[in-house]
């Protein structure tokens, strides 16, 4: 879009609402079929022509052509004498394998999608028409996906939340609850050498988080548990607990009773860490919290994205102390919320 354009749609002379459901959904789209057929990979270390890039990657030459012209469009990729190459943005966040790689959540917001089509559906009945955990059980894709795509944001982002924990002194046992690829543990013990962690979670996510930490070289100080983190025992004797991205999976009863059972297993000054999207901040509605509470509804039973009074208030009731919110740079939409059990 050109500055004029973008002039001219926000003095509302242009129709904006056009624009927001038409235009931002395909360029979306373009860019999430780009990353799952490969063409920023194929493209990270020499131009192609659409003909090579279609030999490559199975596709018709002219449709391929089409979307390859659109990546341009977009700022997705450059083109020069008939050849295309990524552009700067593609090659920084979609190369498998480069430190900034968030390819594998791109592929997980791709399954997503499949289900916001039925968002009219869960408004009118307060039901999402597929429940998002059955359906990664079902499909061992979507559930490799959900989980390394997780993992992308957490190697963006972890060392930033280890900085802004405040941990007690010498902490030496930190529980993971439903960390499933288990990246941030891995990092709480980079910085901790006397920290061992457990992680908890389901089958299929631990077998895929037993991977990760075996690529990092932390398998003899990350361990796994298969269990359902809000009904079997968590465990006693902790420093640290973990509860990212977590509450807004459950419903309020669920997660006042996944709070109080982590106060118990905390030790005195134990901390609690929490990552949320929160749908207000204060008073301020949060564009990204909101537009994920909706995401919350058409893929969970009962799920739904909190305010930082609701989490708050948790907290307090349950006795914890020094509550605090801190909302990442790195990771923008996502807050950190820390506290302490009292001694």
């Amino acid at each position: 879009m050109t500055l004029i354009e973008s002039i001219i749609i926000k003095l509302g002379i242009a129709p904006k609402p056009g624009y927001d459901a038409g235009m931002l959904m395909a360029r979306a789209k373009v860019i999430l079929v780009a990353n799952k057929m490969g063409v920023f990979n194929k493209l990270s270390r020499h131009p192609m022509s659409a003909s090579e890039l279609a030999k490559e990657l199975g596709g018709q030459e002219q449709s391929l052509s089409m979307l390859l012209e659109a990546l341009v469009a977009v700022g997705y990729l450059k083109r020069k004498d008939g050849s295309y190459q990524n552009a700067k943005i593609a090659q920084k966040w979609l190369i498998e394998g480069s430190a900034s790689y968030i390819g594998n959540f791109l592929r997980h917001l791709d399954d997503l999608s499949r289900l916001w089509v039925d968002l009219e559906e869960a408004v009118r009945t307060d039901k999402p028409a597929i429940n998002w955990f059955d359906y990664c059980s079902q499909n061992p894709e979507v559930q490799h996906n959900f989980t390394l795509g997780m993992k992308d944001g957490a190697v963006f982002c972890a060392r930033e939340i280890v900085s802004k924990v405040k941990v007690p002194s010498q902490p030496r046992k930190l529980l993971d609850l439903g960390g499933a690829h288990g990246y941030y543990s891995v990092e709480f013990c980079r910085q901790y050498p006397q920290l061992n962690a457990l992680v908890i979670d389901m089958e299929r996510p631990v077998g895929i988080g037993r991977e990760v930490i075996s690529q990092e070289n932390m398998s003899d100080r990350v361990s796994f548990r298969v269990g359902d983190c809000i009904t079997d025992d968590i465990g006693t004797g902790y420093d640290i607990a973990l509860l990212f991205a977590l509450l807004h999976v459950q419903p309020p009863e669920a997660n006042l009773a996944i709070l109080k059972r982590v106060h118990a297993a905390l030790n005195p000054r134990g901390v609690i860490a929490i990552t949320e999207v929160l749908n207000y901040k204060g008073k301020r509605e949060s564009e990204f919290g909101l537009l994920f509470a909706l995401n919350m509804l058409v893929a969970t039973p009962r799920g739904r994205a909190y305010s930082y009074d609701e989490v708050k208030g948790w907290l307090e009731d349950i006795g914890f102390i020094n509550i605090r919110r801190t909302d990442f740079l790195r990771l923008p939409g996502y807050s950190l919320l820390t506290a302490t059990k009292p001694a």
